[in-house]
């Protein structure tokens, strides 16, 4: 297949969401580093929306932006996985059909390794571990929700505890799923007591309101952290890594100085029912 006329160089920066930032880019991969609160792609019925990763329409059935760049030509930026909105750090995308189907095959096979960070209320008691669960996908007023089920094991995370902070009783942990479930990595660790700090959904919220309060966290702390993958054109292994940003690498650092117990939900209610 010929390279893909590609645009300038400067046009990139002006294609993309402001707050993105790019980490690869060459005529088949590009690597993009997503903050919390931008949309991998829009959600239907619209094809484009302000905080989105890509300033072009999305193809919801071919999973591409199409852009438009200067000389009224077109460019299609394939989106080869998703992040949710409110989790961090690197995503792929494509100009070419054929290196989509080629990263999304190996994604299949497991050969893409892909690790995150999460900060998690509680401690687990190993450092390592592998968690293995079926997850059923439901919904309910516009919003896709995700639990446990029975079945064979659908959803397989491996972790290992990065750092503790024994006295507020939290923990750092790297999370490198095998599988690619709907909000996998957020219902596992909550389905174990180790709610991921800041989740709105399946988090502990008498926590995230105190983590916001104390040491300043707004946002989910989940970072998709580092990629291994093999170029689809050349095949050669490639590495990419996103730091934490301040907004999880401030929070962060305020946590290691926190000589407190985090409340939670379970504790607050514990009290409740003494005071009966």
């Amino acid at each position: 297949m010929p390279d893909i006329a590609m645009p300038k160089s400067s046009d990139y920066a002006a294609k993309k969401h402001p707050g993105v930032r790019e980490v690869f880019r060459d005529n088949t991969l590009w690597i993009l580093d997503k903050p919390a609160g931008v949309l991998s792609h829009p959600n239907p019925p619209r094809d484009r929306v302000a905080n989105a990763l890509i300033r072009g329409a999305y193809d919801f059935q071919r999973e591409l932006y199409r852009v438009e760049v200067p000389g009224d030509t077109q460019l299609q930026v394939h989106l080869v996985h998703r992040l949710d909105q409110e989790t961090s750090g690197l995503i792929i995308c494509t100009f070419s059909a054929d290196a989509a189907a080629s990263l999304r095959q190996q994604w299949f096979d497991r050969d893409v390794e892909k690790e995150y960070r999460a900060l998690v209320v509680g401690i687990p008691r190993g450092k390592i571990g592998e968690w293995c669960d079926h997850l059923v996908k439901g919904g309910g007023g516009g919003k896709v929700t995700v639990r446990m089920g029975q079945g064979a094991a659908n959803a397989i995370t491996a972790y290992h505890v990065v750092e503790t902070f024994d006295s507020s009783g939290l923990a750092l942990l790297s999370l490198k799923p095998e599988t690619g479930r709907t909000h996998q990595l957020r219902v596992q660790s909550s389905t174990r007591r180790f709610p991921i700090a800041g989740d709105d959904r399946y988090g502990d919220f008498a926590a995230n309101r105190y983590l916001a309060e104390t040491v300043g966290l707004k946002h989910m702390f989940l970072h998709a952290y580092y990629l291994r993958l093999r170029h689809p054109k050349t095949g050669h292994l490639m590495r990419f890594e996103a730091p934490l940003t301040s907004r999880l690498a401030h929070p962060l650092e305020q946590v290691r100085q926190l000589h407190k117990r985090v409340p939670t939900q379970r504790r607050e209610e514990a009290r409740k029912r003494k005071r009966r």
